[in-house]
């Protein structure tokens, strides 16, 4: 009987108006990764957007060829329903993986191959299960595809501090620094996707279908364990780093100091920020020397956190991401303590707040060429 109804499901989908709709929509997507050159998130993101889209097509296709009651009094349980749809789907956004691949590819060359198909395959999974879910509890489609589009396409609109606020459910965090793994987002979206799965069948408009059965329900709990250690694991990190003390590296007459990241990190740190003194103490622009005091912490306290805060002789900086300990993609550190070591003077008149700008510029551009250890993995011309 199962086979039957998987029969009669691909038979559906393999429907001409069916095929002329995946087409259509690959040809969209193909033609946006092609002539489309916004930024890496909102590309990403369309991508998962149209990779959420085929699974809901899939998810829905019974509903759109009115055979819900073939669908309906079938004796095959929801959670393999959605186990075929998934497999389905995954053929279908094959495509899209690979483009998403390479597009990754394109714009992180020097990244492991290992850890891009970690992030595209992780990602994928992930938009596939939340369309499947959606297109099981919503029974009309314009309002399932509608829900799609307003989850994926803000994810990629918004500043990276809001994905990384949502960084259990969001699927692009880890494009932000692809060179560095977040493995608790990693873990987050395997907890949604076994969640989306388990929801999906025990809320599922299909009345009966195997709801009674253990499999939903396991995937359920084990989703919110995995959510859960994942929460916990960052409540007892960031205890044990308030209680911690500050370790110290010292470059040159820079110090560091810093507590959740590693040695070598804050050696980069202190080469690039006394490679900047240097250089704007030899254009003879007097700068201001400070100490640095990092700290690694995995929560924000706001949507907008302060990365640098000053404090006295010291620049207190928060990595509240991987993204920060990025200096191509990342974060642009030179630029941002410039500001700081060769503050402004108010009484400037506008052509010498222009002509200040110029330095500013003319030393960061300095320091990018030295790459001070070799923190710039990329050059430009």
């Amino acid at each position: 009987m199962n086979g039957i109804i998987a029969r009669f499901w691909l038979q559906l989908l393999l429907r001409r108006e069916q095929a002329v709709t995946l087409l259509v929509s690959l040809s969209v997507v193909i033609l946006f990764n092609l002539f489309m050159h916004e930024g890496i998130a909102i590309t990403y993101s369309v991508n998962l957007l149209f990779v959420a889209f085929f699974s809901l097509q899939i998810a829905s296709i019974h509903k759109r060829n009115h055979t819900e009651p073939f669908l309906y009094i079938s004796v095959l349980p929801t959670y393999r329903l959605i186990t075929y749809q998934f497999y389905i789907s995954l053929i279908l956004t094959f495509p899209l993986l690979l483009m998403m691949s390479g597009l990754l590819w394109k714009s992180f060359a020097d990244v492991s191959l290992w850890n891009l198909l970690l992030i595209v395959l992780s990602s994928v999974i992930f938009a596939i299960m939340s369309g499947i879910f959606v297109g099981q509890i919503v029974k009309h489609f314009g309002l399932a595809f509608t829900i799609l589009i307003s989850v994926y396409l803000p994810m990629g609109l918004m500043a990276w501090s809001y994905n990384e606020k949502f960084r259990y459910i969001s699927p692009i965090v880890n494009i932000f620094n692809p060179y560095m793994i977040n493995w608790r987002n990693l873990i987050g979206l395997l907890g949604c996707s076994l969640l989306f799965y388990g929801l999906g069948t025990l809320l599922s408009s299909r009345r009966g279908g195997g709801k009674k059965s253990l499999i939903p329900w396991i995937s359920t709990v084990l989703a919110c364990c995995l959510l859960l250690g994942v929460w916990g694991y960052e409540g007892m990190f960031n205890q044990k780093m308030r209680a911690t003390t500050f370790q110290m590296v010292k470059v040159g007459q820079t110090q560091v100091e810093y507590k959740g990241i590693s040695s070598y990190q804050a050696k980069q740190f202190a080469t690039l920020f006394e490679t900047l003194y240097q250089v704007a103490k030899k254009k003879e622009t007097h700068p201001v020397r400070y100490t640095l005091e990092i700290t690694r912490i995995h929560s924000m306290s706001s949507f907008e956190p302060k990365i640098i805060v000053q404090n006295h002789n010291k620049l207190q900086i928060n990595i509240y991401s991987n993204k920060l300990l990025e200096f191509n993609f990342g974060m642009d550190w030179a630029s941002k303590w410039i500001d700081y070591i060769l503050p402004q003077s108010p009484h400037l008149s506008n052509e010498q707040v222009e002509a200040f700008r110029h330095i500013k510029s003319d030393i960061v551009l300095e320091v990018r060429r030295r790459n001070p250890a070799h923190v710039y993995t990329l050059q430009g011309d």
